[in-house]
């Protein structure tokens, strides 16, 4: 594959505070955020931008669906536990939570995306009886300390 050479395409396998993410729909991963804000210092004598501040960081944020409800995927995403007497049952936990480690993305065409600190939280949503499967609708945020790089691209073989 040497044509998509620096390409990145098709999730392979995605890896959150050391546990794989079960199947993810056919939309894959999106990856978003917010975009930097900044500050214009506009001068009276040029009645023109002079400086341009940055005054709040963007952000990375991955969304996507996890389609494949097993009770260990849904405990790596969601939190909860499995039931003692029925380990095949999820018990969704009180409240929400939040899951905090590195990320591994890893592509079809060879590229890996790795974060050093994530913050991942998920909800179950959908329709039952439609086309789509319930899914837990799940939502990454890379953590940025300001100090190191906050995630890096690595270009590999491509998966065979």
């Amino acid at each position: 594959m040497a044509e998509l050479d620096g390409i990145i395409l098709h999730l392979a396998k995605l890896t959150i505070a050391t546990k794989e993410i079960g199947l993810i729909s056919e939309e894959g991963v999106d990856w978003g955020g917010d975009e930097p804000q900044y500050t214009e210092v506009v001068a009276a004598q040029t009645r023109s931008v002079v400086k341009k501040i940055l005054k709040k960081a963007g952000t990375n944020v991955m969304t996507f669906k996890l389609i494949e409800l097993k009770v260990q995927n849904l405990i790596n995403v969601m939190g909860g536990e499995a039931d003692v007497a029925t380990p095949e049952k999820w018990l969704a936990p009180n409240s929400p939570v939040t899951i905090e480690g590195p990320l591994k993305l890893e592509t079809v065409t060879g590229q890996i995306v790795e974060a050093t600190k994530v913050s991942l939280s998920g909800s179950i949503r959908g329709t039952i009886g439609g086309d789509d499967p319930l899914s837990a609708d799940c939502e990454v945020t890379i953590i940025n300390d300001g100090l190191t790089s906050p995630f890096s691209i690595t270009n590999t073989a491509p998966a065979p």
